[in-house]
C-alpha cells in the first residue's frame, strides 16, 4: 500500500461575500483563489444528523428555504461541499495532482489550512466526496485528508526501538458527569491493542489513578510515545475554549482546560501523538483556531492528534482503534493508518461513524515513528524441537533501578544500555524440549528431584518448564541446539534478559510500573504451564519473566555472594558476560533472573538480580535461550 506522500495544500480563508479557497502548493504548482459560500441551508444543516446549533449560527450559509428537504447523506453532504470548494481550477489541479503522485507510485496528502475561519473547523470535512472519481478522498490510502496545523519549529521523526509505550488515560469523574464502565472500557482498548501487543510492538499501561498530578508522575518516570485518552471532554462557549475532564485528587472531576493540559504535556520529547476518545475532542473555537483541546495541543508542540468529531458507538471504537494501532506498530505515516482505521470501520457496514476521527497534524510527512530493525534476526521456521523466540531489536533501554526502599545496591544505579538486536526464547525452555535433548545427548543426567524416570518427565508436565538442572546442564542444552539447528543459541546475558522482560522503558514489571495479582505464578507451591499466564508478557511478548521459576543469565556475579564482582553501570566489555570465566577463576557465582513460585511478588520486578553457585540444582529454577547472529 501507499505509504509516501506529497502534500496537496488547500488554504481557505475569509472573503468579502463567503470564503476563498486556494491550493498553495501541490505537485503539480497552485492554483487562483476562488470564491466560494457554503451550499446548504440552515434546514439542511439542521437536518445533518451531527451539526449544531452553535456551528449553524456562525457559518456563511445561504438563506433556509420553505421546501422541506430529505436529510443530508454523508455522500450528499460530502459531494456538495466538494462541488462548492473543488471548482474550476482548483478540481484540476487535484486530478493532475492525483495522476502525477500515481505515476511516482506515492499518495496524495490533501492538507486542509483554515487557521483563518475557524467557524469552518466543525463541519465534518472528512466526508468530502468527489463525483468525478466516485469515492470519499478520506477513505482511500491514495488521498488521505489532515487538519494540517502549520509550525515555525521543525519536527524530527522519533526513532524509536519497539515497543511504542501507549498509556492509557481513562477518567470516570461521577458527578454530574455521565457515569463510564471504566474497565468495559479498558477491557475494550485492550481488545483493540492485543494483536500488536502480542507482536511486541506496542506496550499499554493504564494509568492507575487519572489525574492531572499522577500524569505529571508518570511522565517524569520514563518515555511514553502514545496518549490513549477516554472520558468526558468540554468547551466552554464564554471563554471559547475547550478541555478534558480528569479526576480530582479528592474525588469527582477536575476541568482541566486546553492549554493548561498543552502545558503539561509539550515538553515530553518521546509523546508523538494522543488520541482523544472523547466529546467535543476535535470541536474548535468561533474565533480562535487554535481554542479546542486537539488543536491546542498540536499548535503547542505535540506531532499529531487524533479526536473524535461526533460520538462513537463501542463497536466502531474497537473496530477503529485496533486497525490504527496495528498500523501504526507496523510503521505507517499517521495519516494513512488514519485511512486504515476509516476503512475498516466502512466495511463492518457502518457509513457514518468511518468520519467520526479527525486528525490534527503538524508533522510535514506525518511519519512519527521510525522502528529501528532487529539486526537481521527475522523470523523464521523453527524445527519441531525449537523454542519458540521473539526478536528483541536493537537499541538503549533502561536497566537497573533508581534507589530506595528495598532496592539493594547492586541493583543500582538506572541507567541506558545499548545492545545489539537478538532472540530470546518465549517462555523457559519446558520439560517436553529438554526431553528431546535427553534423548540425543546420552551422557547428561536427567533433571534431579523434578519427578523424572528413565529420562523421562511426568506426563502431565511436558508445558512445565525444566527445573532441577544447572547453570553448566544449561549450557550444555544451549551447545546442543546449536548443533542441531545450524543456529547460534546461548544463555541470555542478565543485561539482554532485563530488556526483553521490561522493554525500552524500563517498567517495573513486564505489564507496566504497578504490581498486579494474577498476572504470574506467586506465592504457590509449584510450576505451572509456561503459557498459563499470558497477561504478564512483557511489551515484546516474552512469558513468564517473572514469577514460575527463576532463570539462569550467562553473566557472571563474582565470587562473592553478598556483593558483585562486577557493579552497575553495566559493560559489555569488561569480561561479565564470559562463559568460561569459571575456568581460570573457580567459585564464580551467576546471575539468576526473575523470581519464582515460592515468593510472594514484593521483591519480584525486572531489576532484581541474585547470585547462585553455577552447579546448584532447584526444583524452582530453569533457563531459557538466546539465539544471537
Amino acid at each position: 500500500m501507499t505509504t509516501t506522500y506529497s502534500n496537496f495544500d488547500l488554504l481557505i480563508t475569509a472573503g468579502d461575500h463567503g470564503y476563498l479557497a486556494r491550493v498553495i502548493a501541490s505537485p503539480v504548482g497552485e492554483s487562483a483563489a476562488a470564491m466560494f459560500r457554503l451550499p446548504f441551508d440552515e434546514q439542511e444543516l439542521h437536518g445533518f444528523f451531527w451539526l449544531s446549533g452553535r456551528l449553524l449560527r456562525t457559518l456563511s450559509s445561504t438563506a433556509p428555504t420553505l421546501a422541506r428537504r430529505q436529510p443530508l447523506t454523508p455522500e450528499a453532504f460530502g459531494a456538495r461541499l466538494y462541488a462548492a470548494i473543488f471548482s474550476g481550477g482548483i478540481a484540476n489541479l487535484l486530478r493532475r495532482s492525483l495522476d502525477a503522485v500515481e505515476r511516482d507510485g506515492e499518495g496524495l496528502r490533501i492538507r486542509l489550512r483554515m487557521n483563518d475561519v475557524p467557524e469552518l473547523a466543525d463541519l465534518p470535512w472528512e466526508f468530502l466526496y468527489a463525483p468525478d472519481l466516485a469515492r470519499f478522498p478520506a477513505l482511500s490510502a491514495g488521498s488521505p485528508i489532515v487538519r494540517y496545523v502549520e509550525q515555525d519549529r521543525p519536527l524530527p521523526t522519533l526513532e524509536t526501538s519497539p515497543p511504542l509505550t501507549l498509556l492509557a488515560l481513562i477518567a470516570n469523574p461521577g458527578g454530574d458527569f455521565e457515569p463510564l464502565n471504566v474497565e468495559q472500557e479498558w477491557t475494550n482498548l485492550q481488545q483493540a491493542l492485543a494483536d500488536a501487543e502480542r507482536s511486541g510492538r506496542i506496550h499499554a499501561e493504564r494509568l492507575p489513578s487519572p489525574t492531572l498530578d499522577a500524569l505529571q508522575d508518570r511522565l517524569r518516570k520514563g518515555a511514553v510515545h502514545i496518549i490513549h485518552f477516554i472520558g468526558h471532554g468540554y468547551f466552554d462557549d464564554d471563554a471559547d475554549e475547550g478541555g478534558l475532564v480528569l479526576e480530582a485528587e479528592e474525588g469527582g472531576g477536575r476541568l482541566v482546560t486546553a492549554p493548561r493540559l498543552a502545558m503539561m504535556l509539550r515538553d515530553h520529547d518521546p509523546l508523538h501523538l494522543i488520541f482523544l476518545n472523547a466529546c467535543e475532542g476535535a470541536r474548535g473555537g468561533r474565533t480562535d483556531p487554535f481554542g479546542g483541546v486537539a488543536q491546542k495541543l498540536v499548535q503547542q508542540g505535540i506531532p499529531a492528534v487524533l479526536a473524535m468529531q461526533f460520538e462513537i458507538s463501542d463497536r466502531a471504537a474497537v473496530t477503529l482503534s485496533h486497525e490504527f494501532y496495528e498500523a501504526i506498530a507496523d510503521g505507517l505515516p499517521v495519516d494513512a493508518a488514519v485511512v486504515e482505521a476509516r476503512k475498516a470501520v466502512y466495511a463492518t457496514g457502518n457509513e457514518r461513524e468511518w468520519g467520526t476521527p479527525v486528525l490534527f497534524s503538524r508533522s510535514p510527512d506525518n511519519r512519527l515513528f521510525a522502528p529501528i530493525p532487529a539486526d537481521g534476526l527475522a523470523d523464521f521456521e523453527s524445527l519441531p524441537f525449537e523454542p519458540e523466540s521473539v526478536a528483541i531489536p536493537a537499541g538503549a533501554f533502561f536497566m537497573g533501578s533508581d534507589p530506595g526502599e528495598g532496592i539493594p545496591m547492586d541493583e543500582t544505579p538506572q541507567h541506558r544500555v545499548t545492545l545489539p538486536g537478538f532472540r530470546l526464547g518465549k517462555t523457559p525452555v519446558t520439560n517436553a524440549q529438554y526431553a528431546e535433548f535427553l534423548k540425543r545427548a546420552k551422557g547428561q543426567e536427567e533433571p534431579r528431584r523434578a519427578g523424572w524416570f528413565l529420562r523421562q518427565p511426568p506426563p502431565d508436565q511436558l508445558e512445565h518448564p525444566v527445573v532441577g538442572i544447572s547453570w553448566h546442564d544449561a549450557m550444555a542444552y544451549c551447545h546442543w541446539l546449536s548443533s542441531e539447528s545450524g543456529r547460534r543459541y546461548r544463555l541470555p546475558t542478565e543485561a539482554e534478559w532485563e530488556k526483553a522482560s521490561r522493554g525500552s522503558e524500563g517498567s517495573i514489571y513486564p505489564w507496566g510500573n504497578f504490581w498486579e495479582n494474577g498476572r504470574c505464578n506467586t506465592d504457590s507451591d509449584g510450576p505451572t504451564r509456561v503459557d498459563a499466564y499470558p497477561d504478564g508478557a512483557s511489551p515484546y511478548g516474552c512469558l513468564d519473566m517473572l514469577g514460575n521459576v527463576e532463570e539462569w543469565t550467562l553473566t557472571v556475579w563474582g565470587d562473592d555472594s553478598n556483593r558483585p564482582g562486577f557493579a552497575y553501570p553495566y559493560r559489555l566489555d569488561d569480561g561479565r558476560d564470559d562463559p568460561d570465566a569459571d575456568r581460570y577463576r573457580p567459585g564464580l557465582h551467576r546471575v539468576v533472573r526473575g523470581g519464582s513460585y515460592r515468593e510472594d511478588g514484593t521483591n519480584l520486578r525486572c531489576a532484581r538480580r541474585v547470585p547462585s553457585p553455577p552447579d546448584s540444582k532447584l526444583r524452582w529454577r530453569g533457563f531459557r535461550v538466546a539465539m544471537v547472529s
